[in-house]
C-alpha cells in the first residue's frame, strides 16, 4: 500500500470508532444508536478486511471481520428506520435477516472474491457477486425510501432537513458503487487505486463531519430528541393565531374527520403555509408526525364512542368511518398501536385503556 493509503485507511479507522462511540454516549438508550454503532463497525470492518493480504494478517478473526463488514447495510437501513422512524424496534425478525445476509455474504466472500481477484472467476462466482451487490443496493435504496417517505408528514424541521441530505449524499454514495461495481464485475477488474482513495477519504470526511456535529457546544443536534411534549413558549403572535385557529378546528370542527386530509389541505383551511402549521402542531401540541397527530384525535374519540351507551348498536366500522378513516384495517392497526387491544375489545372490557 502507498503512504497515502495507509494514512487514510488510519484515519478512516479513528473517525469511524469516534463516530460510534459518541453515537453511543449520545442517547445510550436508543436503538438507533446502536445501530449507528453497528453501520459505522460494520465500514471499520470493510476498511481493514479490504486490505490487501488481510487474511494473513487478520488469522481466525477474519470471518468475524468479514460478517460484520458484509453485513453494514443491513445495519445502516434498520439505522435509518430508527433514526426516521417514531418508535422503531429491532426485532428478532430484523436480526434472523442480519444473520442470513452474514452467512450468504462469508460464503461469497471466501468462496468466490479470491478467485475473482485472480481471474479465475466461474459463472456462479459471477452471479454470488451479482446477488450480493443486488442486495446491498437494495438495502441503501430501502433506507433511502424510508427517509424519504416520511418527508412529507414529518413535523421537526430539523429531521426534515437531515432527511433530505440522508436523502442526497446517500443517493450520490450510491449511484457512484453502482457504476464501480459493474465496471468491475463486467471487465473482471478490481477498483482504480484514485477511486478506493476517493472511497477513503469520503468515509474520513463524513465520519468526522458526524462526529464533529455530535460535540458541538449548543442545545441541539440531529440525533438528540425533539420535544415531545406541548409549550408555547417562543412561538411568534402569528403561530399562536394559528395554534388557536387549530385548535378550534380540532375541537368544534372535528376537522380531523376528513377523509384523506393532508397537512396541505389542512393549512389551506387555517389559512397560514404548511411549514408554519407544522411548527405549530410541533411546538404547541406536541406532535413530531401529522400521521401520529390525526390518529390521535381520531383514536380518542373513537374511544369515547366505543364505551358510550347511545353508540352501544352501532358497528365497530361505522364509528372508525365516523372518525375518519376509509376502511376498517388502518383502524384497527391504529387503535391497537395505541390502545393496545383491538376496538371488539375495548368496547367489551370494562377496563379498557385510556386513549393515546
Amino acid at each position: 500500500m502507498s503512504p497515502s493509503e495507509i494514512a487514510l485507511r488510519t484515519a478512516a479507522v479513528f473517525g469511524l470508532l469516534l463516530l460510534a462511540g459518541l453515537l453511543i454516549a449520545a442517547r445510550r438508550r436508543d436503538p438507533a444508536c446502536w445501530l449507528g454503532t453497528l453501520s459505522c463497525l460494520g465500514a471499520v470492518a470493510f476498511v481493514l478486511t479490504s486490505i490487501p493480504g488481510a487474511g494473513a494478517v487478520a488469522g481466525p478473526w477474519l470471518t468475524p471481520l468479514v460478517a460484520l463488514c458484509v453485513t453494514k447495510a443491513v445495519w445502516f437501513w434498520l439505522f435509518a428506520r430508527g433514526l426516521f422512524r417514531e418508535e422503531f424496534r429491532v426485532t428478532p425478525r430484523h436480526l434472523a435477516f442480519a444473520a442470513t445476509v452474514a452467512v450468504y455474504g462469508v460464503w461469497q466472500q471466501q468462496a468466490f472474491v479470491p478467485d475473482a481477484r485472480a481471474g479465475l472467476a466461474s459463472g456462479t462466482g459471477h452471479a454470488a457477486s451479482l446477488g450480493f451487490d443486488a442486495l446491498i443496493a437494495a438495502l441503501v435504496i430501502l433506507a433511502l425510501m424510508e427517509a424519504w417517505r416520511g418527508l412529507a408528514s414529518d413535523l421537526v424541521e430539523r429531521r426534515r432537513r437531515l432527511r433530505v441530505l440522508f436523502v442526497a449524499v446517500t443517493g450520490a454514495y450510491l449511484g457512484i458503487a453502482v457504476c464501480v461495481q459493474a465496471y468491475n464485475l463486467l471487465l473482471d477488474a478490481r477498483t482504480p487505486q484514485p477511486l478506493v482513495l476517493a472511497n477513503l477519504g469520503l468515509m474520513v470526511g463524513l465520519s468526522l463531519l458526524a462526529a464533529s456535529s455530535l460535540v458541538q457546544l449548543r442545545s441541539t443536534h440531529w440525533l438528540a430528541p425533539d420535544r415531545r411534549h406541548p409549550s408555547s413558549g417562543g412561538m411568534s403572535a402569528a403561530e399562536l393565531r394559528v395554534l388557536a385557529a387549530l385548535e378550534q378546528a380540532l375541537g368544534a370542527e372535528r376537522i380531523y374527520r376528513e377523509e384523506g386530509l393532508t397537512i396541505g389541505r389542512l393549512a389551506a383551511r387555517l389559512g397560514t403555509r404548511e411549514h408554519v402549521l407544522r411548527r405549530v402542531i410541533n411546538r404547541g401540541l406536541g406532535y413530531r408526525n401529522f400521521n401520529d397527530f390525526l390518529h390521535a384525535y381520531r383514536i380518542r374519540e373513537a374511544c369515547v364512542r366505543l364505551r358510550r351507551p347511545e353508540d352501544a348498536g352501532l358497528p365497530v366500522l361505522t364509528i372508525a368511518l365516523d372518525v375518519g378513516y376509509s376502511t376498517i384495517g388502518p383502524f384497527n392497526r391504529a387503535f391497537r398501536s395505541r390502545i393496545g387491544m383491538t376496538p371488539t375489545r375495548f368496547r367489551r372490557d370494562a377496563g379498557g385503556g385510556q386513549p393515546a
